[in-house]
């Protein structure tokens, strides 16, 4: 599959700081790729490196196959961006606001009418009087808008009440079927894994995991509920590197396997059981396991 977005041993220092680790991972083209992590991981970091708002010290990016440097600005002209801390001007109305953005860019888009309809969104009243909500709907607007082949999203959904994240979602999923590549943050482990085919995990400036979630949905973390007979120790389970976590209620001890259920079976058949109960956990629960 051709890449969109390629990074390779990225890294960025804000003096003493190392923000970003070297890090690598690749988006595919007409694929929602999400960036996960918590607050100050990197994530945003790693996006304005992407666009050119801030220059790594070392590795390289490509967008479409071609580098990205401090003299090539052409590549980035059919992105659209949202910014994680969007300020639009505050003294106009979201119409006049678009249509602003518009000309700037010699666009005559029009698709702005559509998607404030579909959020809902007042365009006639000044973007100041807006609630924190109506002002994301403004940025992810005028990130749509335009038409573009790639889309970065810095904590799109921000603000948004649950009905308008669906909306959001119904939108880059469209966008994805017209072939349009996004890449989105996120510290929301239910958003990232409602809306995103591959899944970037940073923390603290590296990459722990970059896969698909069809991938990840494999190594979800399976729970079992055993009530015992005769109870193993902490000790002994702790020995078992399959068993991720455990809670023990008394002759009940629920375990958090993930890999090799079979190491499990294996020790538990040395106990005499009562009852066993199985259950898969959800992709969020899995992702949770990275932090």
């Amino acid at each position: 599959m051709k890449k969109s977005i390629t990074v390779k041993n990225l890294s960025k220092y804000y003096g003493d700081f190392k923000a970003l680790d070297s890090i690598n991972f690749s988006v595919n083209k007409g694929t929602i790729h999400g960036l996960l992590g918590e607050n100050g991981a990197g994530k945003t970091t790693t996006m304005r490196c992407l666009l050119g708002l801030s220059y790594s010290d070392s590795g390289n990016m490509f967008i479409d196959e071609q580098e990205i440097s401090k003299k090539n600005h052409k590549i980035r002209k059919n992105i659209s961006y949202l910014a994680g801390d969007f300020k639009p001007y505050e003294n106009i109305k979201p119409i006049e606001y678009f249509k602003y953005i518009l000309k700037l860019e010699n666009n005559s888009s029009k698709k702005y009418y559509e998607l404030s309809e579909r959020f809902k969104l007042d365009l006639n009243k000044k973007i100041k009087e807006l609630s924190k909500g109506n002002k994301q709907k403004v940025g992810i607007v005028q990130a749509l808008m335009r038409n573009s082949n790639l889309l970065i999203l810095d904590e799109p959904t921000s603000g948004l009440d649950p009905n308008y994240q669906r909306v959001f979602r119904e939108l880059i999923n469209e966008e994805k079927e017209l072939g349009n590549t996004i890449l989105l943050s996120s510290h929301d482990l239910l958003e990232i894994s409602n809306c995103c085919d591959f899944i970037t995990v940073i923390k603290e400036g590296k990459v722990i995991s970059s896969e698909s979630k069809n991938d990840l949905v494999k190594k979800t973390i399976k729970k079992v509920s055993v009530i015992f007979i005769t109870v193993p120790s902490e000790k002994d389970i702790d020995k078992i590197k399959c068993i991720k976590n455990f809670e023990i209620q008394g002759n009940e001890i629920k375990f958090f396997i993930s890999s090799d259920i079979n190491q499990f079976v294996k020790f538990i058949s040395n106990y005499k059981i009562k009852e066993l109960e199985t259950e898969s956990s959800n992709l969020s629960e899995t992702l949770l396991e990275y932090f």
